[in-house]
């Protein structure tokens, strides 16, 4: 259980053609659930199914039941040789060594397992559960089925987890965002009591996302839904777009300020607001000054978002492809290097599975191991597959190290 110190040991070799997926043997204590301070989380969508599977969205394609070569939602694919065989299923994509290349679907305990196995073996604190409002009342999605997996690996391993609503699917012109959100939680407690669940001043924690980004939810109904969480016994943390201070300015129409005000602590979602280049301004600039500020006068936590770099041309085919490079993981460390220097509560890690924009940083394929028959991200050659869960934990121990 999460309230013992316990040690993981854990070391794997496996190997696809020439790759080799090597990880060195390390322990990592079971962290400390009852706060969020001094930790790295990751974003987990878990999203991923076989065709069919459950409501029919398999998030690996966008405009067919099965992914197809040309049809495909993926910019980056996984690297797969841990994977147990029986949550894998075959594609049409031919490998370079003529094998077709393999997906798999998170509605198996086992891969899940895998993954929170992975975090513990790289040091990292665990996992924000991603829970869209438009799928919490879906019978056949697997979505519980998820949470339930989750709760039992985190217990496993020694890992935290949190429960995150995305704002997307809600709107306050036909739903009772407030009360879904209120009846959901209370459907989940056999989950959110679990001792792997995250706690902080006392509370368990959970996460909003998408204010300032999703607007079809009014300022309003942001305050209803904050002040009833609140007086829930929640400890909540807002997602926000990354300019949110601007709104605080006062009867501002439609600023979300009066809810980001009551929030437990902002996570400004960053994703997109910068490339290599203009990183070290808007690190100086936005979250050192900008945030950091609005963030002391009003009281709030904090929350930075780091993320390796970004691709989804293959399910927007109007994006450029490999729009915001990974420079052989410099970008992911100089972000992961920037917060640690800032010492915000918590590193949130956008994101661990997301292959659809090519945020991924579990262990992927590299450029000379993808298919040959449709085009995909790759990371480079000279990188182990685990190589930026591998920078995740090395920031992980920083950061706690700044909060002893």
């Amino acid at each position: 259980m999460a309230s013992l110190l316990r040690c993981v040991a854990a070391a794997a070799f496996v190997t696809i053609g020439s790759c080799s997926l090597t990880h060195v043997e390390r322990q990592t204590s079971s962290i400390d659930t009852s706060t969020l301070n001094g930790k790295l989380f990751v974003g987990y969508q878990a999203w991923f199914r076989r065709p069919s599977e459950d409501d029919g969205n398999s998030h690996w394609t966008t405009d067919m039941p099965t992914p197809e070569v040309g049809h495909v939602g993926v910019d980056m694919i996984p690297n797969i040789t841990s994977y147990p065989p029986d949550c894998l299923f075959d594609t049409p994509f031919t490998l370079p060594n003529g094998a077709a290349a393999q997906f798999y679907t998170n509605d198996c305990e086992a891969v899940v397992d895998l993954h929170f196995k992975f975090m513990a073996d790289h040091g990292i604190s665990g996992a924000f559960l991603q829970r869209f409002y438009g799928y919490i009342n879906e019978a056949n999605g697997g979505w519980v089925n998820i949470l339930n997996y989750a709760k039992a690996a985190a217990e496993k391993y020694g890992r935290g987890f949190v429960i995150e609503y995305d704002l997307n699917g809600a709107a306050t012109s036909s739903t009772n965002v407030t009360a879904t959100f209120l009846a959901d939680l209370a459907s989940l407690s056999s989950i959110t009591s679990s001792p792997a669940y995250m706690r902080h001043n006392g509370k368990p924690v959970v996460e909003i996302w998408g204010f300032g980004i999703v607007t079809d939810v009014t300022v309003d109904d942001g305050v209803a839904i904050l002040t009833a969480l609140k007086e829930a016994g929640w400890y909540v943390i807002l997602g926000v777009q990354q300019a949110w201070h601007a709104e605080l300015v006062a009867n501002q129409s439609g600023s979300y300020g009066p809810v980001y005000q009551l929030a437990d602590m902002i996570q400004p979602w960053t994703v997109g607001a910068y490339d290599i280049n203009s990183y070290a301004d808007f690190h100086d600039g936005r979250q050192a000054v900008e945030d950091a500020n609005a963030l002391r006068d009003l009281g709030i936590e904090s929350s930075i978002v780091v993320w390796p770099g970004g691709s989804s041309s293959n399910a927007n085919p109007s994006e450029a492809f490999d729009h915001f490079p990974r420079w052989n993981g410099t970008f992911y460390q100089k972000q992961l290097d920037g917060a640690v220097g800032l010492k915000p509560n918590f590193i949130f890690g956008a994101m661990f599975d997301e292959v659809n924009e090519g945020t991924a940083i579990y262990p992927l394929l590299r450029t000379s191991e993808l298919p040959t028959n449709q085009r995909f991200l790759g990371i480079d050659d000279d990188m182990e597959p685990d190589a930026y869960l591998t920078m995740a934990g090395g920031a992980a121990s920083k950061l706690a190290a700044a909060w002893q």
